[in-house]
C-alpha cells in the first residue's frame, strides 16, 4: 500500500539521510547536521561530565507510574565521554512516604529494591511541530524498560497527549519495540491508543551485534501527522485527524510537548530477577529541528504566544508561549503596580480573581525583546 496522502509533506524530510556516526559503537562527536528546510531549534549532545545540564533537564523522584519497581533518583543519571548514562541498580532505598496498610502502591512499600533515573525537559524546553532525533543504546535484558517519549504541556494525562518515540519491553518472553500515541477518552485517565510494535529479533536476525550499537529514533511531527522511525524504518505513522480528545481538543495540534528519557525496571519490562546489574541505558544526543521561523526574534514576530481567558472562571487566564524557553511573564496594573512575575513555562494558568477589575498590561520578556498585550480583568 502506498503512503497515506497526509504524510506526503513529511516524506522528503524523512527520506533525508539521518547521518549515523561512522562508528556505531561510540558516541557521535560531529556537530548536528543541517536538515533540508529545517533549522536546529534545540539540542543536547551531553558533551559534559557530571549531571545533565539543569538548564535543560530536571529529574523525577521516587515512585512515578505503572507500579514499576524502581525508585527514581537524580544520581543514577550522569554524562560521561559524550553520552548520557542512566543506570538501573539493584539497591535498597527507604520509601519516606511509607504508610503501613496503605492501599496505594506508592506508599505501601517500605523499601524500593531498585533505583534508576528519569529526566525531563518539562518547564525548560518545549516545542510544537518539527523533528526530534535521539541516538541511544539500550539495555535489552528482561526487566529493563527504557523509553524516549513526549508529553503535552497542558492538561492531565492522557488528554495532554503522549508520544512514545521508543519503548522497549516484552510481550510474554518476546522483546518488542513499541511506537505509540495516546490521547483522552470519555473516561478520565483512560487513553485511546495508536500502537505499533516490532520484535527485537527482526533487527538482531540481520545484525547479531545490533544491541551493542547506538541507533537513531525520530519523531517527525507536522500539523497533520506524526511519523515515528528507527534508523530510517517507519515504526508508526499516525494521522492527527484521528487523535481528538473527548472534549474535541487535539493535543497534538494545539499544544507544545516536552521530552522524557527514563529507564524503568519491572512492570511492563518484566521480572528483573535474572538481570545483571547495573542496567545501562545510554543516550548520545537529543536534537530538535523545526521548519520555518526558528530564531527567537522570528518566533516573537510570528506571535507564537497567547493570553486567553478561561471560560467560566472569572479572573483566570491561560498564558502560552513557544517563543523563548528562558522568557518571563510580567503582569502590571494600569498604574504600573507589579502583579505577577514568573518564568514563562508554556501553559501557565494564573488567577487574578482577587485583583481589582480593570485593564492590566501583560508583558512577555524574551532575549530578543518584549511582547506586550492588554488584559481585561
Amino acid at each position: 500500500m502506498g503512503p497515506h496522502p497526509s504524510f506526503a509533506a513529511i516524506l522528503p524530510i524523512w527520506c533525508a539521510a539521518i547521518g549515523l556516526a561512522a562508528d556505531p559503537l561510540l558516541p557521535d562527536t560531529d556537530a548536528p547536521p543541517a536538515r533540508a528546510g529545517m533549522k536546529l531549534f534545540w539540542n543536547d549532545e551531553f558533551a559534559i561530565d557530571g549531571r545533565p545540564d539543569p538548564k535543560f533537564w530536571s529529574s523525577e523522584s521516587g515512585f512515578a507510574r505503572n507500579e514499576e519497581l524502581q525508585w527514581y533518583q537524580s544520581r543514577n543519571a550522569a554524562c560521561k565521554n559524550g553520552a548520557l548514562r542512566i543506570e538501573g541498580r539493584k539497591e535498597r532505598v527507604r520509601n519516606p512516604n511509607y504508610s503501613a496498610g496503605s492501599s496505594s502502591w506508592k506508599t505501601n512499600r517500605q523499601y524500593a529494591e531498585y533505583t534508576s533515573s528519569s529526566i525531563t525537559t518539562s518547564g525548560r524546553k518545549t516545542w510544537q511541530f518539527g523533528r526530534v532525533e535521539v541516538r541511544a543504546r539500550l539495555d535489552a535484558q528482561m526487566g529493563s524498560w527504557p523509553a524516549i517519549w513526549t508529553l503535552g504541556t497542558r492538561g492531565e494525562w492522557p488528554t495532554n497527549g503522549e508520544v512514545d518515540i521508543m519503548e522497549f519491553y516484552p510481550s510474554g518472553t518476546t522483546p518488542l519495540f513499541h511506537a505509540n500515541l495516546a490521547w483522552g477518552t470519555a473516561t478520565r485517565w483512560n487513553a485511546a491508543w495508536n500502537s505499533k510494535t516490532r520484535t527485537l529479533s527482526s533487527f538482531t536476525s540481520k545484525d547479531p551485534d545490533w544491541v551493542k550499537k547506538f541507533h537513531v529514533w525520530t519523531m517527525d511531527w507536522t500539523k497533520d501527522s506524526i511519523v515515528l522511525s528507527l534508523d530510517n524504518t517507519i515504526m508508526n505513522a499516525a494521522s492527527l485527524a484521528n487523535t481528538r480528545n473527548n472534549d474535541g481538543t487535539n493535543p497534538f495540534k494545539d499544544r507544545p510537548q516536552y521530552i522524557l528519557l527514563n529507564l524503568a525496571i519491572g512492570s511492563n519490562g518484566g521480572s528483573p530477577a535474572n538481570a545483571k546489574f547495573p542496567m545501562v541505558y545510554e543516550v548520545d544526543y537529543v536534537r530538535v529541528y523545526q521548519t520555518g521561523s526558528s530564531s527567537i526574534a522570528e518566533r516573537l514576530a510570528a506571535k507564537d504566544w497567547r493570553i486567553a481567558a478561561i471560560p467560566g472562571t472569572p479572573g483566570q487566564f491561560l498564558l502560552t508561549q513557544s517563543v523563548d524557553p528562558d522568557a518571563r511573564w510580567e503582569i502590571r496594573s494600569a498604574t504600573g503596580r507589579l502583579v505577577l512575575e514568573r518564568r514563562a513555562e508554556d501553559g501557565i494558568r494564573i488567577d487574578l480573581g482577587r485583583e481589582p477589575s480593570g485593564v492590566y498590561i501583560a508583558r512577555l520578556r524574551t532575549r530578543a525583546g518584549d511582547a506586550v498585550s492588554k488584559l481585561l480583568r
